[in-house]
């Protein structure tokens, strides 16, 4: 068994599919809408083959449910980067919302931002073992 996709529900689909694919670097493979009211977003990581599901609904669809608690249902999704660091800063400085400071250890450098969603994006960084 292996886990084939995550998927999220989002607020706004262009603001959520433009800071995955231009903040996040993950790449477009599809869309489809295959009930009246929904529209999918499919997401991969060009480097690591994983994917992610953009979910939104429209009020007339049958799925629909209010977004309730501003991305806090899902914990966090963690992206391995090559330097955690210049990425968490570069987030920022693209507009997205802090979620935690940037954390530098021994092992490893991490931070988490918001995506428009409210979901917290981690972007993490293990160093070089002497």
């Amino acid at each position: 068994m292996g886990l084939n996709y995550v998927s999220i529900r989002v607020k706004n689909m262009k603001k959520s599919l433009d800071f995955y694919t231009k903040s996040m670097g993950l790449k477009v493979l599809g869309k489809r809408s295959p009930v009246p009211g929904e529209q999918i977003m499919m997401l991969v990581d060009r480097k690591t083959g994983q994917r992610l599901n953009l979910m939104w609904y429209a009020k007339s669809c049958r799925w629909y449910a209010p977004y309730k608690m501003n991305g806090v249902e899902l914990d966090h999704l963690m992206f391995q980067v090559k330097d955690a660091k210049k990425t968490y800063q570069g987030l920022l400085r693209k507009g997205a919302p802090k979620a935690t400071d940037l954390w530098e250890g021994k092992e490893r450098t991490m931070g988490l931002v918001k995506d428009p969603n409210g979901i917290w994006i981690g972007v993490m960084s293990e160093k070089k073992k002497k």
